[in-house]
């Protein structure tokens, strides 16, 4: 089959899919815009200073906020960037002395991540460049009337699980 009947065959396929509104996927590339370009730019400074970068950051916050110390599963299920390969990043921040790996007192098979003092000391160092940067940049969102209800209606969208049927999210302004 041509090049050119390919592409007819697949916009063919494509008029059978479903067509999501036009303003919630420029929405949608926006959002995503924003979030790389603002990692970017802080990783860019984070590298500057000698900071380790910021998906360490998020692995240290995401320990602290479960107490100090936690299972590798734990701690997926709460980062905010992608979690690829944690175990090899956290191997990295150990051998940089920002974690410690320890056996799982409950039973004696499973790892479990702690954060150390240095770790503590890195996030704090990581935040004042990354928490600088979000109220700058995120400082237009201050013109919108009710940022809780789209801080919501983004954690109701981020709820929706893909094995639920369409139309599942409930995402009220």
């Amino acid at each position: 089959m041509s090049d050119n009947a390919d592409v007819k065959a697949a916009a063919t396929e494509d008029d059978a899919l479903p067509n999501p509104d036009p303003a919630h996927v420029a929405v949608w590339i926006a959002l995503n815009r924003a979030r790389l370009s603002l990692m970017r730019g802080v990783d860019r400074r984070l590298r500057e200073e000698g900071l380790p970068p910021l998906t360490w950051y998020d692995v240290l916050w995401t320990i602290e906020k479960l107490g100090g110390a936690a299972r590798p599963a734990a701690i997926v299920d709460e980062l905010l960037f992608e979690p690829s390969a944690l175990s090899h990043m956290a191997r990295r921040m150990e051998a940089a002395g920002l974690l410690k790996t320890c056996v799982a007192e409950e039973d004696r098979r499973g790892r479990v991540l702690r954060i150390t003092s240095k770790g503590l000391r890195a996030r704090a160092a990581i935040w004042r460049i990354y928490g600088s940067a979000l109220k700058a940049r995120l400082a237009p969102l201050n013109e919108l009337s009710d940022i809780d209800s789209v801080a919501k209606l983004f954690e109701n969208i981020a709820d929706v699980r893909f094995d639920q049927p369409p139309n599942a999210a409930k995402c009220s302004p």
